[in-house]
């Protein structure tokens, strides 16, 4: 049985953003070869929007503590009852994060013993706390970024191959769906690269394209489009290839055949000549004198 060719991680990344027409070779894995590319893929884009984050915060801060003086309104918790500054709430900068606050306001009774805490406390609480703070916040966004990466991909790969049946439909190209999803990951590979760098440009420039989720896709759709062409191009050229070999060895058999067959009759008209050949040296022997004769 043949082995398949080992591929490297970034020699399969390469592969999935700039050969295209290499892309065959992955039908010949098995659909785990790909899960762990995206698994691969997925941690160092978590990895990536995690530590660009916290420098962000440093960058731009110097500090958590003044990070959340800037993001968070000022409010007072007296009584189990939460009070927002309304001014503050319609600071752009502030008004999402007492959106937040205001939201998850049942949870501090429960978890909030009795007293009076303002903003102030908390900017003291994340100095006191600063590098604790900073490990437990790195590892909740890496998690999540883990999270959000993976399963958005999983579902552009869906999307990605819903394209690819109706591509393969009208390639007439059968291929099982498992395949297919595979080869719609690597397809895909470089809408996620795109994405995760618009998200982090957005997040920490406010840089807006209104259009930018349906180029992303339109990539992954050209890509496993292109794909599927090649390995179609791929295979008629396999098919031709078999059809001359094939047409060869009929010539060459054909030949042979005929060769034999000439040798045949060339033996058979031998054998038929000898015998004459014989009759006639033995008239010549009978006609010669024995020596009797005078």
């Amino acid at each position: 049985m043949e082995k398949t060719k080992k591929i490297g991680f970034f020699k399969r990344l390469k592969m999935s953003l700039f050969e295209m027409e290499n892309y065959i070779e992955f039908t010949a894995e098995k659909f785990a070869k790909a899960m762990w590319f995206m698994i691969q893929m997925t941690l160092i884009f978590a990895m990536i929007m995690t530590i660009s984050s916290i420098a962000y915060i440093y960058l731009k801060y110097q500090s958590p503590a003044n990070y959340v003086d800037d993001v968070v309104p000022s409010f007072s918790y007296d009584k189990k009852e939460l009070v927002i500054n309304e001014e503050e709430k319609k600071d752009e900068t502030k008004k999402e994060m007492a959106a937040i606050m205001q939201e998850l306001e049942p949870m501090y009774k429960d978890v909030l013993p009795d007293g009076n805490y303002t903003k102030e406390d908390v900017i003291n609480f994340v100095k006191n706390n600063e590098r604790n703070l900073v490990i437990i916040t790195t590892s909740i966004l890496f998690v999540q970024s883990i999270l959000d990466v993976f399963i958005f991909w999983l579902s552009v790969a869906l999307l990605t191959s819903f394209i690819g049946i109706i591509v393969l439909r009208f390639s007439r190209i059968k291929m099982k769906f498992s395949k297919l999803y595979a080869l719609s990951i690597y397809a895909s590979t470089l809408s996620m690269i795109l994405t995760v760098i618009y998200t982090m440009l957005n997040n920490y420039f406010n840089i807006y394209i209104d259009v930018f989720e349906y180029l992303s896709m339109l990539i992954a759709y050209i890509y496993i489009t292109a794909v599927i062409y090649m390995i179609r191009s791929d295979l008629v050229k396999q098919q031709l290839e078999l059809i001359k070999i094939a047409t060869v060895q009929a010539q060459v058999k054909e030949k042979i055949e005929k060769e034999k067959k000439d040798e045949e009759e060339k033996k058979k008209e031998e054998k038929e000549e000898s015998p004459e050949e014989n009759q006639d040296a033995g008239e010549i022997a009978d006609d010669e004198p024995d020596g009797s004769e005078i």
